[in-house]
C-alpha cells in the first residue's frame, strides 16, 4: 500500500520521509496510479488563501509556508507571479550557479572537522531566490516579520532601524522597542570568533550574495516566537542589518536553516535535537509548513544523509528514476555524484545521463502532443491548446536506503506563466558534480 511521505531532515544524520509526498512500498503494485490526469483548464484561483487542513506532528513547533506572492502571504507587496517565465528561468539558473561557485570554493576533500574551522559563517552566499515565506515573532513584545525560509543559508537576519537602505513595503524591526534584544559587544568572545569588525562598539557583518544583493548590520540576541507557543526561544543569535540591497518581493529577511551553527535549526538544538520538516504547498493559494520536533512516525523511512558534503548542505543519494511504472535504465554511474536537496531552487537538475534518459522516455509517453521549442533550459514544452485533461505519466525517485519517493502531480510539470496551457517538465540537465532536488519537485 502507498502511504505518505514528508520531506523532514534530521541534522545528525538522515534524511527523513514521512506524510507529505508520497511514498511507495512494495505490495499492492496494482493498484498504483502510473499516469495523471493534468486538468488544463482548471487552474486555481490566484487571489483566495486555502489553509492547509493537514495535522501537525504531536508535540511539535510549526510556522506557516507561504508563497511570496500568493494571497496566503499578508506581506506581499505584488500580485505578479515573479515577473515573465524569463525572469523565473533566470532567477533560477543564478541559484544554481550559486550553488556550484559556493560548493567548488570549498575543499571537498577536507573532513567536516576541519572545514567547520576554516570555513567562515559567511561570505559569498548562494542566492536567495527562495519564493518561500514564513512569519516569526521577534522582541518583546514580539513584531512578525515576513522571513525567506532557505536551506542554503545559515544566517537569521531581518532589516532594522535605523536604516540606511531597506525593502520598502515591508516590516522593519525597531530594536530600541524591544526589551529582549541585546547587541554583541566587541569584546565578546563569539564576536572575535563571527565578527567582520566593529562600529561604535558592536560587533558587524556582511553577508554578500552571488546575485550582487547583500546585508549589512550588527550582530545581537533576540527573543523569537511563534504565534501559538506558549513559551519563547530567548537569545537567539541574528543580524540585525541596516542596509539591504538587492529586490524584496515580500520579505524582511532570511530565516536560515543549514547546518551551520549559527541557523535556526542548530540555535535550538537542545529543544529539538536539530529535526525540522516541511511541506512546500502546491499552489501560491495554498499553505505549507515549515516544524520543528515532533514525534518521528512509527512509518517513517530513512535515507543517510552525506558525512563528506559541504557541512551546510544536505546531501543524499539518488540511485533511480522511474516514468510511468519504469524503471528507467540508467547506468549506475550516473548517481555517483550527490544530490543535494535546496529550499531555493525551483527546477530538479539532473545529471545528463539520467536526465537524458527521463526526457526520452517522457516524450515517448506523450508522443501524441505537439511539443514546443522555447529555446529554454526546460527543453520538454508542450502547447495544450487543443486538450482539456492530459494523460501525463508519473515520476518517482529512488534514494539510498530502498525509498521511492512518488512526485506530486504539481511538481512534474510547470505551466508557463502567461499562458494558460503551455507546460514544460520541470526538469533539467545539469553537467556538474552535484545534483539539485528543487522545490517544485518537492510540493505536496
Amino acid at each position: 500500500m502507498s502511504s505518505k511521505s514528508l520531506l523532514s531532515f534530521v541534522i545528525y544524520g538522515f534524511f527523513l520521509l514521512s506524510p507529505c509526498n508520497s511514498l511507495k512500498d512494495n505490495a499492492d503494485e496494482e493498484t498504483r496510479a502510473y499516469f495523471h490526469t493534468l486538468k488544463i483548464n482548471s487552474l486555481p484561483s490566484t487571489e483566495v488563501c486555502k489553509e492547509s487542513s493537514k495535522a501537525l506532528n504531536e508535540g511539535s513547533s510549526s510556522l506557516k509556508l507561504v508563497h511570496r506572492f500568493g494571497p496566503c502571504n499578508p506581506h506581499r507587496t505584488s500580485t505578479a507571479p515573479a515577473s515573465s517565465y524569463h525572469e523565473i528561468l533566470r532567477r533560477d539558473k543564478v541559484r544554481v550557479d550559486s550553488i556550484i561557485q559556493v560548493r567548488r570554493s570549498l575543499n571537498l576533500s577536507s573532513s567536516v572537522e576541519q572545514m567547520k574551522s576554516s570555513v567562515p559563517f559567511y561570505g559569498l552566499s548562494r542566492i536567495t531566490a527562495s519564493d518561500y515565506i514564513v512569519n516569526v515573532g521577534m522582541g518583546t513584545p514580539k513584531k512578525e516579520m515576513p522571513l525567506v525560509f532557505d536551506t542554503g543559508s545559515g544566517l537569521i537576519w531581518t532589516q532594522c532601524k535605523p536604516c540606511k537602505a531597506c525593502y520598502p513595503k515591508v516590516p522593519v524591526f525597531d530594536p530600541t522597542k524591544s526589551a529582549s534584544f541585546k547587541g554583541l559587544p566587541c569584546s565578546s568572545k563569539l564576536c572575535q570568533s563571527i565578527g567582520q569588525g566593529c562600529s561604535s562598539s558592536k560587533c558587524t557583518y556582511k553577508t554578500a550574495y552571488v546575485d550582487n544583493s547583500s546585508s549589512t548590520g550588527t550582530w545581537a540576541t533576540e527573543t523569537i516566537s511563534f504565534s501559538h507557543l506558549k513559551y519563547d526561544f530567548k537569545n537567539i543569535l541574528i543580524g540585525c542589518s541596516d542596509q539591504v540591497s538587492g529586490d524584496s518581493d515580500g520579505e524582511s529577511g532570511i530565516m536560515g536553516l543549514n547546518r551551520e551553527p549559527i541557523s535556526f535549526a542548530s540555535q535550538t538544538a537542545n529543544i529539538y535535537n536539530k529535526l525540522f520538516s516541511y511541506c512546500i504547498p502546491s499552489t501560491p493559494g495554498s499553505t505549507g509548513h515549515l516544524t520543528f520536533g515532533g514525534k518521528v512516525p512509527n512509518d517513517v523511512r530513512f535515507s543517510p544523509v552525506s558525512k563528506t558534503a559541504p557541512y551546510s548542505d544536505y546531501d543524499i543519494k539518488m540511485t533511480g528514476i522511474s516514468v510511468g511504472g519504469r524503471k528507467l535504465l540508467i547506468d549506475a554511474s550516473a548517481f555517483k555524484i550527490a544530490s543535494t536537496i535546496d529550499s531555493g531552487t525551483v527546477f530538479t537538475r539532473l545529471p545528463p545521463k539520467a536526465y537524458s534518459t527521463l526526457r526520452s522516455v517522457f516524450r515517448e509517453m506523450l508522443k501524441i502532443y505537439p511539443l514546443l521549442d522555447l529555446d529554454i533550459f526546460l527543453d520538454t514544452c508542450y502547447d495544450f491548446s487543443n486538450y482539456s485533461t492530459v494523460a501525463i505519466p508519473s515520476i518517482s525517485v529512488f534514494l539510498e536506503g530502498g525509498v521511492e519517493m512518488d512526485i506530486d502531480v504539481s511538481g512534474i510539470m510547470w505551466r508557463v506563466p502567461g499562458s494558460k496551457k503551455v507546460y514544460c517538465l520541470a526538469f533539467a540537465e545539469l553537467d556538474d558534480k552535484v545534483s539539485i532536488f528543487g522545490n517544485f519537485q518537492q510540493k505536496t
